[in-house]
């Protein structure tokens, strides 16, 4: 969990509540698909230093370039949990599982 304080209190960040903002942005993202249902396909750790770290687990449509599917990814999770809680991520690691084919 994360502790944040301003001037009129404290208010916490739960993992879970950043596995929902990665699992939100993954969902906007083409040809990227979960591995587990309900959020269990991205994992999120806090850091010492308080911040955020991911691990996203997908499957891909065969034949997309990963590369840039990866960094499309990244870039939409951070800007998501930037967007939504105000704090910036620094690592979001993508473990790509497999490759969906089309039907």
């Amino acid at each position: 969990m994360e502790l944040r304080k301003n001037e009129i209190g404290t208010y916490i960040i739960s993992e879970k509540a950043f596995k929902d903002m990665a699992a939100i942005a993954c969902s906007s993202v083409k040809h990227v698909y979960p591995t587990k249902k309900d959020n269990e396909f991205v994992d999120c750790k806090i850091s010492k230093a308080g911040e955020p770290l991911f691990t996203v687990s997908v499957r891909v449509k065969q034949g997309v370039d990963i590369v840039k599917l990866c960094n499309k990814l990244q870039d939409e999770i951070k800007e998501a949990v930037l967007l939504m809680s105000g704090i910036e991520c620094k690592q979001i690691d993508i473990d790509i599982q497999g490759f969906e084919t089309a039907k």
